[in-house]
């Protein structure tokens, strides 16, 4: 995403509203690219379509109200940064939102371009540090899986050393480790093995 240019979808049903909000966008000097939908229907559809960056929302739509619209876009689009626009100055819901996955709120009639300006890019970087926090944790579980399962008990032929899946089927060890983990193998002898081996070459 290039911050020079946000990509903004603006849900927003109010003509007054709307006119006053994206007259403020040109002021911010974002050069955004503004996106406009009226109803819940056609934000979700606008976002299905194309990359936004963020979301700008009004709860009270046509067709929604409330935080129910905020939860049924933080459903559908868990990752993009969201910034509800109420018209009510009650702060009680302005913080259920942020705890809903909205990222910040402005009261309509009470902010300015600057601060639209300050929001929107705060609510983009903040969202993309969670985002990028949410996969290393996600990495972190899958490695820490792929390490319980090395770290089991594993029926292994005392013989050819070759290693029981779960499945049942006898592989190679190293087979084995290299599809559990990231591990990658290198292949020479040991000093006993390297003394073996020359002696049987003598």
């Amino acid at each position: 995403m290039n911050m020079g240019k946000p990509r903004i979808f603006l849900v927003e049903d109010e003509q007054v509203s709307k006119k006053i909000t994206m007259r403020m966008l040109r002021e911010t000097g974002l050069e955004a690219d503004v996106r406009e939908g009226k109803t819940l229907a056609a934000g979700l559809s606008g976002l299905a379509e194309s990359g936004v960056d963020i979301l700008l929302l009004d709860l009270n739509l046509p067709d929604s109200g409330g935080l129910d619209t905020l939860k049924a876009v933080c459903g559908k689009f868990p990752a993009l940064a969201v910034v509800v626009m109420t018209g009510t100055e009650d702060g009680s819901m302005g913080l259920d939102a942020l705890k809903l996955g909205a990222q910040d709120y402005l009261v309509k009639g009470q902010f300015g371009h600057r601060e639209l300006a300050r929001t929107i890019r705060y609510a983009i970087e903040r969202k993309q540090l969670l985002n990028e926090k949410e996969e290393l944790i996600s990495r972190l579980q899958d490695a820490l899986k792929r390490v319980k399962k090395l770290t089991g008990l594993l029926p292994t032929c005392a013989d050819c050393k070759k290693i029981k899946t779960a499945e049942g089927k006898w592989v190679q060890m190293e087979s084995y480790i290299s599809g559990h983990s990231e591990a990658q193998f290198s292949h020479g002898f040991c000093d006993a093995c390297y003394k073996k081996r020359l002696k049987e070459i003598k």
